[in-house]
């Protein structure tokens, strides 16, 4: 159960290249589980959104309980800079996907802007996947009607693939050209 969590947590990875440059260990990727797989674990829960963090974390109403933050699994768009953790992370995606922090920003408020775009507050979402990462969040997909909002965000290029301990991908928009 822990390692599922680690596997999809969308925490801290390593640097672009598959390497840990803090212990110069190479790291592979995990596997990123699908929606069936989690679903046949534990169906899916009806929930409302009540908002979006950013690009990849939702906060919703459960029955299971209020004010959850979803970690949307396998994916990880840009920070957006919204807090000091955010900010941190920030700097760490610039390094990592070769772009200024700025860029990285910028390119975590617009994906921010798409997922509520895709999916605005106050809709009935399907959760599939209980799992807890090390920072309390539940992970897993957020289904809002017929749309996987984790897929749809890697799709339209707002999100890279994330097969936890191994690097996130970049997101293929980012990026994203100053006007």
């Amino acid at each position: 159960m822990c390692v599922l969590g680690l596997a999809i947590a969308g925490c801290a990875s390593a640097p672009a290249g598959g390497q840990d440059s803090r212990r110069g260990r190479p790291r592979s990727p995990g596997k990123i589980p699908t929606v069936e797989e989690l679903t046949s674990k534990a169906p899916a829960e009806d929930c409302k959104l009540s908002q979006w963090e950013d690009g990849d974390t939702a906060i919703v109403d459960c029955p299971s309980g209020r004010d959850q933050q979803i970690r949307l699994v396998g994916i990880d768009t840009a920070e957006s800079g919204f807090d000091d953790n955010s900010k941190r992370r920030a700097g760490y995606q610039a390094e990592m996907w070769k772009m200024t922090y700025e860029q990285v920003v910028r390119c975590g408020q617009l994906a921010s802007k798409r997922v509520k775009e895709l999916c605005s507050h106050g809709t009935a979402v399907k959760i599939a996947g209980n799992e807890r990462d090390k920072y309390g969040r539940r992970l897993g997909y957020v289904l809002c009607g017929e749309i996987n909002i984790n897929e749809r965000m890697v799709s339209d290029g707002w999100a890279g693939k994330y097969a936890y301990p191994a690097d996130p991908e970049k997101p293929r928009l980012c990026p994203v050209p100053e006007k």
